[in-house]
């Protein structure tokens, strides 16, 4: 049932929002344990006709970009079926590169497309027909409606199920089911590791992103070193019952390029991964200069903690540099003023 679920949650998001996903070898991944995909490219009008969908479900939380390209070099994730009580769970992914650029999904230009022309015609043509089409209209957008939210609780459900791997299981004395220890287990040792990141904004003569070079997130010892932890049997046990969490961060950076040539904001604006790696590997005039970040958590599981800090946060930052001139504040004005509603 857990390897369902985690089907079920990949097909509903990888599978909507990547182009040329192979189902079929998605299915065989999950059950194998190991996820590989290579050369994902991004479903631009996917993703778009979603971020406008929201816009018209909540204008006031409409997103005021739009993307025109993404890709990814490559995710992987492990699962280990046979171990999965004493190994954990690691997410890899390398190469996330997304362009977008100012947007209003709640403009003339975009809400006014050639369907909505066409019906203001008709209706002055045949008004008793052109009102006749709009209530089967505004039924169809409630279906897709019902339609949407349906799929966002099936998606919710398919997460639940991790949770009540074995229906029948009996709870122990805290109240906790074998299902519910599982997922928690789960839950703590995952590991994250993703290189190479960026993402920026193209548009009112600017180029504006973020740049990280490596993110790692896992569990480790007291010393620092990556483990598994149990913390369902050590419960009782003050020092075994500690959950120690280790962050590190590096060549995380923003920056804000004045574009030397202009760009068009077409309405299917496209940009190549050729462009998108000579933006990247660009000279950049950084606002927030590329930085390493190191954070480490404890935290225990005791309701009453007299001795000790339920949460003991430490955390290290070598330098930090900011500096903004004069044309990237001018430049940071027009994005605001682009995005503005």
């Amino acid at each position: 049932m857990a390897k369902k679920a985690i089907l079920d949650v990949l097909e509903s998001t990888i599978g909507r929002y990547v182009l040329d996903l192979d189902a079929q070898s998605l299915n065989v991944a999950v059950w194998s344990g190991k996820i590989e995909l290579h050369s994902l490219h991004l479903n631009v009008e996917a993703v778009n006709l979603e971020l406008a969908r929201q816009a018209a479900e909540a204008p006031n939380l409409a997103v005021p970009f739009r993307v025109t390209d993404g890709s990814f070099t490559s995710l992987r994730v492990d699962v280990p079926w046979t171990n999965i009580t004493s190994k954990p769970v690691v997410l890899r992914a390398k190469g996330l590169k997304i362009f977008v650029e100012p947007y209003n999904f709640l403009s003339p230009d975009h809400m006014q497309d050639a369907d909505i022309v066409a019906s203001i015609h008709a209706a002055r043509k045949d008004p008793k027909a052109a009102t006749e089409k709009a209530k089967k209209k505004k039924k169809s957008d409630r279906v897709q409606s019902l339609k949407h939210a349906e799929q966002s609780r099936q998606r919710a459900n398919a997460v639940r199920k991790l949770a009540y791997i074995e229906e029948g299981s009996k709870r122990d004395s805290t109240g906790s089911s074998f299902g519910a220890k599982l997922v928690r287990r789960i839950a703590e040792n995952l590991q994250f590791d993703v290189d190479d990141v960026h993402i920026a904004l193209r548009g009112c003569g600017c180029s504006a992103g973020v740049v990280l070079e490596s993110l790692s997130l896992a569990t480790t010892d007291e010393k620092g070193r990556r483990t598994f932890v149990d913390r369902v049997q050590n419960s009782k046990n003050i020092a075994a019952s500690f959950l120690y969490k280790s962050l590190d961060i590096k060549g995380l950076g923003i920056y804000l390029d004045e574009l030397k040539e202009p760009v068009q904001l077409a309405k299917t604006t496209s940009y190549s991964s050729s462009s998108l790696d000579r933006a990247n590997n660009a000279s950049h005039s950084y606002i927030l200069s590329p930085l390493s970040f190191e954070a480490k958590l404890r935290q225990s599981d005791f309701k009453e903690c007299i001795d000790f800090p339920k949460y003991l946060l430490s955390a290290q930052l070598s330098n930090v540099s900011f500096l903004l001139s004069r044309q990237q504040l001018e430049l940071g004005n027009k994005i605001a003023l682009a995005i503005q509603p």
